[in-house]
């Protein structure tokens, strides 16, 4: 076989024995699967958790000490054990590693975002294995810029070191149709478009001791089909199914790589890129610009918020005096089985047609969601949100005019340019 660029994500409860300490037995078999790639020329980057449970083993705590500062002082203290742990294993099979933590923030840079890649790359070519996680002493769930879980980071990599294949290692054997609440059930083996009816599979709650859930790796891994990457969820207490996948065998769930790779670039915008600035336009440029794909003239924005160059992202926004026919509801699901359905069914009911659907972040005991919703009017607007605020399980959060992202082509100077060309 060619060899491959591998990313492998590993999750935090494969990594831990039930009472929230490191499973030292499942890293052996970890790191002799790491060794095993690579006797075979294929590179791999690892997206690890695990940093939390390694500090759990050094540090006890009150339980009623704040719950962010615990986790940031575990993390700061497990992080180092746990590369001292990743060091140890692989040096019996003469591999080194590099510790690499990351932000969402770093991604958002675009010369930070070629500077990560590049030390990425020559650290595959030198032959060192890199060790990547979120930096949790200051990337927190708290804060805007946090990938929330490391199932995110790992699609974010993929796609900034053009990997060939993404796996994602849980506790569970694929995902598994909903039929079956205990896992047992049967394994959905392939998946080439990701759409509701795959997103109706994924149980809301995420697994004990981690932040992300089966949700989360659906997305992401939707995400990594869209640039041209292959991804697999397969059991992680059974290592050894990488290599059956990389052998030609059936493994967990395939979700298959889209026919077309886009250029770097566009995979910065698409995961990466930070909002600069705010641009507000009228609704004849939105027309122009959504149904017509035309370029954005001049004469169709009222209002520029924020200092931004060219090449860089900005939100373009209705002008408060436009009616908007859309908006984005922020909602806050409990995990409870069937919640999403029910929030789906209640705006189907209202007339409303959902765009988009978003993960913001996870938390102990819900997700907070994004939903954008497209109205008829402002008044049906009003009526959706009323609606959605009556549900069980979930709890109303906020609701906005709708803003979409583009991509700014040339520099805006209001006086000299006559018109500015985007990408949506």
């Amino acid at each position: 076989m060619k060899p491959q660029r591998l990313v492998l994500k590993i999750g935090t409860n494969v990594l831990q024995r039930p009472n929230g300490k490191l499973d030292y037995n499942q890293i052996s078999e970890f790191t002799q699967l790491v060794a095993e790639i690579r006797s075979q020329k294929h590179e791999v980057l690892i997206i690890s958790s695990g940093a939390v449970g390694a500090g759990r083993e050094l540090c006890q705590f009150d339980s009623a000490d704040n719950p962010l500062i615990q986790k940031q002082i575990l993390a700061s203290v497990g992080q180092a054990r746990l590369m001292q742990i990743y060091t140890d294993f692989l040096r019996e099979h003469h591999l080194t590693i590099a510790q690499v933590l990351l932000t969402r923030a770093d991604f958002g840079n675009r010369a930070s975002y070629l500077n990560i890649r590049n030390t990425l790359t020559h650290l595959l070519e030198a032959g060192i294995v890199p060790i990547i996680n979120e930096n949790d002493v200051v990337a927190t769930e708290e804060l805007t810029l946090s990938f929330g879980d490391n199932d995110w980071l790992a699609v974010y990599v993929a796609g900034l070191v053009d990997a060939n294949r993404l796996f994602y290692l849980t506790i569970a054997p694929g995902l598994l149709k909903l039929s079956d609440k205990n896992g047992t059930g049967e394994i959905i083996p392939e998946i080439r478009e990701l759409n509701q009816e795959v997103l109706d599979h994924c149980f809301p709650n995420q697994s004990v001791g981690g932040r992300g859930g089966m949700e989360s790796k659906a997305r992401a891994a939707g995400l990594a089909m869209n640039f041209g990457i292959d991804c697999h969820i397969l059991d992680g207490k059974e290592p050894n199914s990488v290599m059956d996948v990389l052998s030609g065998k059936k493994r967990g769930t395939h979700f298959v790589a889209g026919d077309k790779k886009p250029a770097s670039y566009q995979k910065w915008l698409a995961a990466g890129a930070l909002s600069q600035g705010r641009v507000k336009i009228d609704s004849g440029a939105e027309k122009a610009l959504i149904v017509h794909k035309k370029s954005l003239l001049i004469q169709g924005i009222t209002e520029v918020e924020g200092h931004f160059e060219s090449k860089e992202m900005v939100e373009l926004c209705n002008s408060p005096h436009n009616p908007s026919n859309s908006v984005i509801v922020r909602l806050r699901l409990f995990n409870e089985v069937g919640v999403l359905n029910r929030v789906t069914q209640k705006i189907s009911d209202l007339g409303g047609n959902i765009g988009a659907i978003d993960i913001v972040r996870p938390e102990p005991d819900a997700l907070i969601r994004d939903i954008t919703i497209f109205t008829h009017n402002p008044e049906h607007g009003e009526k959706l949100v009323e609606g959605l605020r009556e549900i069980e399980d979930v709890e109303f959060i906020n609701f906005s005019d709708r803003t979409f992202l583009a991509h700014l082509q040339g520099k805006i100077e209001i006086n000299n340019l006559q018109y500015l060309v985007w990408e949506i």
